[in-house]
């Protein structure tokens, strides 16, 4: 198979040459864990199921694998941070299975208000430049930390998987915006392979190339990290690889693998990989195959690295995400390193499309995790922002399948893009919600509690909520902390089943009841927010909630200030 040139060696170097190198290595890596420049507070569309991208219009949507078409998946965003005075501006592209004028685009929108609305401001077109790849596939976004080669830090990469119409081949590429995002060119191809044909089978002859994603390793070079599955001659059914490039991405390395087990089976796929403070990097994949073929949920596996580039043994597909409780997570994950207030180890967070119980069987999907000591300890539940079908059985096709995250530029919101379904076009929106990083967050199960249920469920941060919150002398009281006096926000994650809305009266400190609407979630147990300002003073303070109208149940509430 024909390959992209490799990058041109070092040409040897003296002493002086040598201090240079050193002080150019170190002055990328600075800049890869640089704080932040931080923009004008951002805010948060954390009701109502976050805001709408994009949503096809019902019969316009293919599936070029067959069965029940989408609409869109693999919705991935980028907050910008290294962009000067555009920091803050989101930017969110999919996977969109409805074609224009022929051909499939990347479609590029962005939003300048903190994800509360969203224009679409470019389309890139690979068949302009391969007029027979009129498919594309699998998108990615990343914005340059540093210069690399000709391309200023703040450069808008995005590199994807296009093929025939007939999938007949596939070819990762990736282009470049100098201008966030209105335009775009072509800059490389990182690689080819075979067919595009999903065959996870331990007999499959499948060769094909898939799922790129970009990083910047410590030593400045950039990598497209891939998914191949052209070496079953070494009994690989398919590898998590890599290919790095020092000129900027015109030219690509040597493919390195970063996971590569010779089992024949396990099916590591779908990775990305970011840099942590102590300057290690950790991959996510899915493990396809597991826990075995027949029952294939394909869990969600890490791997450390001390430089973006050594993932020893290649053979070894690392350690799967566990929380302490037994579950875990599955297909399609997405990982990046975010910043918090207050700790220097940030938090490193994980999306994946489903949740599995402790034996290892799909059960919901409506929680990021969450480490914060860099890969080592516990891991926890952090709410997703938006809910979807996670296991499609509600109307959803690939609902939240290979979304994405990240944080506003000045570190206090976590936003998230992800695909939802919609009941009346049969497809998937595209929407972004968002959640603050730094609240204080309270589990109803550790409330006073009178005349009320505990509810065990997966999807609830720490496997319980509260129900039947129905009678009259029903409460849920929470002893909140405040550090001064003043007005917070409130979020509460409910779910409300009942098929209308419903609400609760809301006291704050023993003041007068006020209502709280719960707009109606899907079913009981898919968890939406509601939102409420209240006033507390400092120190201790209660907040109770009491039968309203009709039947809602509790997860949580977030105390913060914007």
């Amino acid at each position: 198979m024909k390959r992209t040139p490799r990058s041109a060696p070092n040409t040897p170097r003296g002493k002086t040459g040598t201090r240079r190198l050193i002080t150019a290595v170190a002055v990328i890596v600075a800049a890869l864990i640089a704080p932040l420049t931080l923009a004008a507070s951002a805010s948060a569309v954390t009701t109502g199921n976050g805001a709408l991208v994009y949503s096809p219009a019902a019969g316009t949507s293919f599936n070029p694998e067959g069965g029940k078409a989408a609409g869109t998946t693999y919705a991935k965003m980028i907050v910008l941070k290294n962009s000067g005075t555009s920091n803050g501006t989101q930017i969110v592209t999919f996977d969109q299975l409805v074609l224009e004028n022929g051909v499939q685009v990347y479609p590029i929108y962005r939003s300048t208000d903190n994800g509360a609305s969203w224009s679409r401001i470019a389309a890139i077109k690979p068949s302009t430049q391969f007029s027979a790849l009129t498919r594309t596939a699998q998108p990615s976004l990343y914005e340059t930390p540093v210069q690399l080669g000709t391309m200023p830090a703040g450069t808008l990469l995005l590199s994807g998987m296009i093929m025939p119409a007939d999938r007949s081949s596939s070819r990762l590429v990736m282009y470049k915006s100098l201008d966030h995002g209105v335009t775009w060119s072509f800059v490389s191809t990182v690689d080819t392979g075979g067919p595009a044909t999903y065959d996870p089978s331990p007999t499959s002859t499948t060769s094909t190339v898939w799922e790129p994603s970009l990083a910047v390793d410590a030593n400045g070079g950039l990598v497209t990290y891939f998914s191949d599955e052209r070496q079953k001659a070494n009994n690989v059914l398919q590898a998590v690889s890599y290919r790095r490039s020092t000129d900027g991405g015109l030219t690509w390395g040597a493919e390195v693998n970063v996971s590569a087990p010779t089992n024949k089976s396990d099916r590591p796929g779908m990775i990305t990989v970011t840099r942590l403070p102590n300057g290690n990097y950790i991959a996510t994949f899915e493990v396809v195959n597991r826990p075995s073929q027949s029952n294939n949920t394909a869990p969600v596996y890490y791997k450390i690295s001390p430089d973006g580039l050594t993932w020893s043994p290649a053979s070894s597909i690392g350690t799967q995400i566990t929380l302490p409780n037994g579950r875990s997570i599955g297909s399609s994950p997405e990982v990046r390193w975010i910043p918090t207030a207050g700790n220097a180890n940030g938090m490193i967070v994980v999306s994946s499309k489903w949740g599995l119980t402790s034996a290892g069987a799909i059960d919901g999907g409506q929680n990021f995790v969450v480490n914060r000591n860099q890969g080592s300890g516990s891991w926890e539940q952090l709410p997703y922002a938006v809910t979807y079908d996670a296991a499609d059985t509600q109307g959803g096709t690939f609902a939240g399948f290979a979304q994405s995250f990240d944080s506003s530029a000045d570190g206090k919101t976590l936003y998230q893009a992800t695909n939802v379904e919609n009941l009346t076009t049969t497809y998937n929106d595209v929407r972004v919600g968002s959640i603050p990083i730094n609240a204080t967050a309270y589990e109803a199960e550790s409330a006073s509690l009178t005349d009320t249920s505990l509810v065990s469920q997966g999807d609830a941060v720490g496997g319980v909520k509260v129900g039947n919150i129905n009678n009259a002398d029903s409460s849920v009281r929470f002893t909140v902390t405040a550090a001064t006096a003043g007005t917070y926000t409130m979020n509460v994650r409910y779910d409300n089943g009942n098929g209308s809305t419903s609400t609760h009266n809301v006291s704050v400190n023993g003041g007068a009841n006020t209502a709280l609407s719960y707009p109606v979630t899907p079913n009981w147990g898919r968890f939406a927010w509601a939102q409420r300002t209240v006033t507390l003073t400092a120190g201790s303070n209660t907040i109770t909630f009491t039968k309203g109208t009709g039947f809602a149940e509790l997860d949580q509430i977030q105390i913060y200030q914007p």
